[in-house]
């Protein structure tokens, strides 16, 4: 691959692509099909059903739920974070929406990017899906933890 696509940089300062080559962060840009989305823009819908993530290269977003009338924001996420996971590995419905806050560049990632990726580069494939598993169990400790103190107050 010659030229480095613009997003090469931003995404090998992102953890989960340290260890990623050269060819192999160029492959996930090509494969992940950057898209642009804009303050307010809504980018994923709780109770859409989805079979696909995105991978957050810039920008800032926010997680909300709807409950009853009520809008419950239960994160802000930034460059190298995860969204819509569940949705890749389970295909139920979005358990909430994903909003931009600033403009953001995010990755889309489907069954399809990972085979591809895997066909030919079978390691970024391994690194990428390892560090997805990673963030997902630290989001559960985080979410354990909460819980933990919501039943028996603060340690």
């Amino acid at each position: 691959m010659s030229a480095n696509h613009p997003l090469h940089d931003k995404l090998k300062a992102i953890a989960i692509c340290h260890d990623f080559t050269d060819d192999e962060i160029e492959a996930l840009i090509e494969l992940g099909d950057p898209t642009t989305f804009h303050p307010t823009d809504v980018i994923v819908r709780q109770g859409e059903e989805g079979n696909f993530m995105f991978f957050l290269v810039e920008g800032k977003c926010r997680v909300v739920t709807h409950r009853g009338g009520d809008l419950v924001e239960l994160a802000q996420m930034g460059p190298g974070d995860i969204v819509g996971e569940l949705a890749l590995f389970d295909h139920r419905p979005r358990s909430a929406d994903v909003q931009a806050l600033t403009e953001c560049v995010l990755l889309k990632i489907n069954e399809g990017v990972l085979r591809a990726l895997a066909g030919v580069y079978p390691n970024a494939a391994f690194k990428f899906l390892l560090g997805t598993v990673r963030e997902i169990g630290e989001r559960l400790r985080r979410t354990n933890a909460r819980y933990v103190d919501t039943l028996l107050g603060p340690a």
